[in-house]
């Protein structure tokens, strides 16, 4: 059975060289290389190797690797809104993950705690991304809402 190293090296080249869109895409372009992992060692891989998911030209989501993100998003020179430097949300449950170009998230944080949104409990930000935590009883659908409702600029975003 291939090493851990090697696995991570063709997740790497793989995701690369293709676009792709699931993990169980992913899963099957590992399978044809004589990988066989489960869905949650592949999230785990993906997570260590920093794998984020951006909108291509297409406007389809696809994996890209950090390198990627920092080299194909243009930096804006002077934020034109609190959102310059958004990548990608993602829901779970009552969390958001909200992943940003590197630096970018503290500003978006803020705005979104300085929107004072009832369905946010809180954020939390590191250096690319940013945690939100919503009211348990909040869905997808109303998070989502809350934040074009209290910020339009996530209108243009999500």
């Amino acid at each position: 059975m291939p090493s851990k190293v090697e696995r991570l090296k063709t997740i790497k080249s793989i995701i690369s060289k293709e676009k792709i869109e699931t993990q169980d895409e992913l899963l099957g372009r590992l399978k044809d290389k004589g990988y066989v992992v489960t869905q949650a060692t592949l999230s785990r891989d993906l997570n260590e190797l920093k794998v984020a998911k951006i909108k291509d030209s297409s406007d389809k989501s696809i994996y890209v690797l950090p390198e990627k993100i920092i080299s194909s998003t243009p930096v804006p020179s002077s934020p034109k809104n609190a959102l310059d430097g958004f990548i990608s949300l993602e829901l779970s449950k009552n969390i958001g993950v909200i992943k940003t170009i590197p630096a970018f998230s503290h500003t978006i944080a803020s705005a979104i705690d300085y929107a004072n949104i009832p369905e946010v409990l809180g954020t939390l930000a590191g250096n690319d991304i940013v945690i939100l935590v919503f009211a348990e009883e909040v869905t997808h659908e109303q998070a989502i809402g809350a934040l074009k409702r209290d910020l339009p600029a996530f209108k243009e975003y999500i």
